[in-house]
C-alpha cells in the first residue's frame, strides 16, 4: 500500500517532469522576447471582445506580455479580497517566464477582474506542483492578506503556508509553516477580530494508521498551525487526496474527504465524509460535532462505499479521475450546506457528479442527489454558496467531444435552476503536455451579488467557444482564430486559465 501512497502523494504534480521542464525551457526563450511583466496590475485589454451577455464577464488571465507562451497553465484557483473585491488572485501551473530559480508567479487583478498580470511572490523556485489560497471572509477582514498552501517539487514535495500583506508589491511571500509528505492543499480563511483563522486541507502521509485526511489549522494568522486528523475509521492505508474545508461566518466549519475503505489499483470503495465544528475548530477536539448514528464516530457519512474510477492516465477525454469533491455552506445561514463528488456511476458512464444537501447541520442529508445534479462524464465540481442562499454549481462536462464548462444557479435545491454555460471547446486540442489536462479542480466563489471563479480550457479564439462572449489580454486574431505573439508570430493554443463572473440570481 505504501506504493500506492506514493502514487497518490504526487497526484496532483506532474506525469512527466523531465518533460515538461524541456518544454518550459523552450518556453522561456519564446516569452522572452517578449516585453518584461510587472508586478503590478495596471495593463490595458489589448483585443477585441464579443458581444457578451450584459453583466457575464470571462476573462482570458494570460497577459498582453505572454501573448508567447503555450504552456499548459492548468489547474486553476481564486482569491477575492472581501475588503476591497477589485482586488484578486488566481493561480494555475503557470511558470516563472523569466527564471528558471526565480518565485513562481500568480496573478494579480486590481480592477475586478478585467485585467491580470503576473506577479512572482509565491516562496517556491519556478513553478509550483500544488497551490491554493484565500483571503480571510467573514464580518472582520481587516488587512486582506492572503494565505496560501503551496506544494514545491523543485525539491520534493513540501508543503509551505505562507502569507502575503500586499499581493500587489513584489515581497516574496512570508513562509510560516514547511512540512513535506503532504499533498493536495486547499486553503479558506476566516477573519475575526483578533485575526485571521486558516484552515488548510491536506492528505497527510504524516500521520498514524492510515488517517491521512487533516486539516491543518491557524487561530492566529499563521504564526503557529496544528495538523487535526479526521478521519477516524479503518482506511485503505491512506484516504482520498481531496480534503476540503468550507467556512460559515459564525465559525462553523465543515470539512468534507474521501474516506478509502479498499483501494486495488483501479478503483477506490470510498465513503463521502462530512466532519464539523461550532467553534471554528479553536478547542481541544475539533471536528467532533457530527458523529454517524451506524457506529457513533466523528464524520457523518454522506454516502456509503460508492466506487471510485482511479486512473493517472488520461481516463476523461485527456484528463485523468479519481478525487473530485467540494463542499459549500450558507454563509450566513450554517446549517445549510452542501457536498458534490464524483464517482463511478450507475449507467455505465466514465465518471459521475453527485450533489446532495443538508439543512440541519450536517446531521441528516438528501438520500438522493438533487434535482439535475447527476451529471455524466463530468469532472471538477465546485460549490458555493451567495449571502442570499443561491446555491452555484460549476463543473466541466466532456460532451460530444467538447469540454463543456457549465454554471449552474438555483434557489431551491436544483427543483429549478438557470444555467450559463461559459465555454466549450474541443476536447482533444492540444495534446496534453502532462496531468493535469485541465486540474484536479476548478473554483467558485461569492462576493456581494456575483459568482465569480476560475477554470481552464483550451485557448484557441473563437467566439462560438464561448457562448457568454470572452475577453482576451493576450495577442489573438479572433478572425482568424489564431493566437500570435503580439509581433505577428504564430502561437500554438494551448491551456490557459480563465476568470467569469456571473450576477447571483434574485
Amino acid at each position: 500500500m505504501k506504493a500506492c501512497a506514493s502514487s497518490w502523494l504526487r497526484f496532483p504534480a506532474f506525469a512527466l517532469p523531465a518533460a515538461r521542464f524541456a518544454l518550459l525551457t523552450t518556453l522561456l526563450s519564446a516569452v522572452l522576447l517578449a516585453p518584461p511583466f510587472k508586478t503590478t496590475a495596471r495593463f490595458f485589454l489589448t483585443r477585441a471582445q464579443a458581444p457578451p451577455t450584459p453583466a457575464i464577464k470571462v476573462v482570458n488571465l494570460i497577459p498582453a506580455s505572454l501573448s508567447g507562451e503555450s504552456n499548459q497553465d492548468s489547474e486553476p484557483f481564486l482569491a477575492i479580497q472581501s475588503e476591497n473585491p477589485q482586488v484578486m488572485v488566481a493561480s494555475a501551473f503557470t511558470p516563472n517566464p523569466f527564471s528558471m530559480t526565480g518565485n513562481a508567479p500568480v496573478y494579480v487583478s486590481q480592477d475586478g477582474g478585467k485585467s491580470w498580470a503576473l506577479n512572482a511572490i509565491t516562496p517556491v523556485q519556478h513553478m509550483t506542483c500544488d497551490i491554493t489560497h484565500a483571503m480571510a471572509t467573514g464580518e472582520n477582514h481587516p488587512r486582506g492578506d492572503l494565505h496560501a498552501g503551496t506544494l514545491a517539487c523543485a525539491s520534493g514535495i513540501t508543503l509551505d503556508e505562507s502569507e502575503s500583506n500586499d499581493v500587489a508589491l513584489g515581497a516574496t511571500m512570508n513562509v510560516q509553516s514547511t512540512r513535506g509528505n503532504v499533498d493536495q492543499p486547499f486553503v479558506r480563511a476566516l477573519g475575526v477580530s483578533s485575526g485571521d483563522r486558516i484552515y488548510v486541507g491536506v492528505n497527510d502521509f504524516n500521520q498514524a494508521n492510515g488517517h491521512t485526511a487533516t486539516i491543518d489549522v491557524s487561530v492566529n494568522g499563521g504564526a503557529t498551525y496544528r495538523s487535526i486528523p479526521i478521519e477516524m475509521r479503518n482506511t485503505a492505508g491512506q484516504d482520498g487526496p481531496s480534503v476540503r474545508p468550507a467556512v460559515a461566518n459564525d465559525g462553523t466549519v465543515y470539512a468534507a474527504f474521501f474516506g478509502w475503505r479498499k483501494f486495488n489499483g483501479k478503483t477506490a470503495t470510498s465513503d463521502v465524509v462530512v466532519v464539523r465544528d461550532d467553534a471554528a475548530a479553536t478547542g481541544a477536539n475539533p471536528f467532533r460535532a457530527l458523529k454517524d448514528p451506524t457506529d457513533k464516530l466523528p464524520g457523518l457519512l454522506v454516502v456509503k462505499k460508492v466506487a471510485i474510477p482511479w486512473s493517472n492516465a488520461p481516463a476523461l477525454g485527456q484528463e485523468r479521475i479519481g478525487s473530485t469533491l467540494s463542499i459549500a455552506v450558507d454563509p450566513n445561514h450554517s446549517g445549510t450546506v452542501y457536498v458534490g463528488w464524483a464517482d463511478k456511476g450507475s449507467k455505465g458512464d466514465i465518471y459521475t457528479l453527485h450533489v446532495r444537501r443538508s439543512t440541519d447541520r450536517g446531521v441528516t442529508w438528501s438520500k438522493t442527489d438533487l434535482p439535475h445534479t447527476t451529471i455524466h462524464n463530468a469532472t471538477n465540481v465546485a460549490l458555493a454558496v451567495a449571502n442570499n442562499g443561491a446555491v452555484g454549481f460549476l463543473y466541466q462536462q466532456l460532451s460530444r467531444g467538447r469540454w463543456v464548462t457549465h454554471l449552474v444557479q438555483s434557489h431551491d435545491g436544483f427543483m429549478t435552476s438557470q444555467d450559463f454555460v461559459l465555454a466549450t471547446v474541443p476536447a482533444d486540442q492540444p495534446v496534453g503536455q502532462f496531468l493535469p489536462y485541465l486540474g484536479d479542480y476548478d473554483y467558485l466563489l461569492s462576493v456581494g451579488n456575483e459568482f465569480r471563479g476560475v477554470f481552464c480550457a483550451n485557448n484557441a479564439p473563437d467566439f462560438a467557444n464561448f457562448p457568454q462572449g470572452v475577453t482576451y489580454q493576450r495577442a489573438a486574431d479572433f478572425s482568424a482564430k489564431t493566437l500570435n505573439d503580439g509581433a505577428g508570430i504564430a502561437v500554438p493554443i494551448s491551456i490557459d486559465p480563465f476568470y467569469f463572473s456571473v450576477p447571483v440570481i434574485p
